[in-house]
């Protein structure tokens, strides 16, 4: 019975090995949504453009009818211009965008964070001008100063 059993259990393993093994299943590579792809192909054409390209067609988005593509577009030419008012403006365009899609939303929220970041070091580079400057009054202030309060030498 011994016998029997452990010849059973040998079969049973080499009929197993061969066998297929079980197929698994190939990963499904997503693919970026259309939706996604437009917005980056965007952000790519209005990079290319020229000043006065991008002039013309802020000039035509401005009296047009915005859905969510064109606001988009508007955003990213804004985005171009390095006006704080320009930036300001792009960010208010991007927060009236509702994007369904998960990938787009995280492009437009990128974009969001990148014009704070922008908006806000423009800021920090305004007030830096603004206190070197009162710092090079304050030094001739004091320079001033000190020519007054020096002793008059006599020869």
């Amino acid at each position: 019975m011994k016998l029997n059993s452990g010849l059973l259990a040998g079969l049973s393993l080499m009929l197993s090995a061969c066998t297929l093994p079980p197929e698994s299943p190939t990963p499904r590579v997503r693919q970026a949504e259309p939706a996604t792809f437009s917005l980056i192909n965007e952000l790519a054409r209005v990079s290319s453009l020229s000043a006065e390209q991008r002039r013309r067609e802020l000039a035509d988005l401005d009296g047009a009818r915005m859905n969510d593509s064109r606001r988009f577009q508007l955003a990213a030419l804004l985005e171009r211009d390095d006006s704080v008012e320009a930036l300001e403006r792009s960010l208010k365009t991007l927060a009236a965008i509702n994007e369904e899609d998960a990938r787009s939303q995280s492009l437009v929220d990128l974009m969001k964070k990148s014009l704070k970041a922008r908006i806000e070091t423009k800021q920090l580079t305004t007030r830096n001008a603004e206190l070197q400057d009162k710092l090079d009054q304050i030094k001739a202030l004091e320079k001033s100063l000190q020519q007054r309060n020096a002793p008059l030498k006599t020869p």
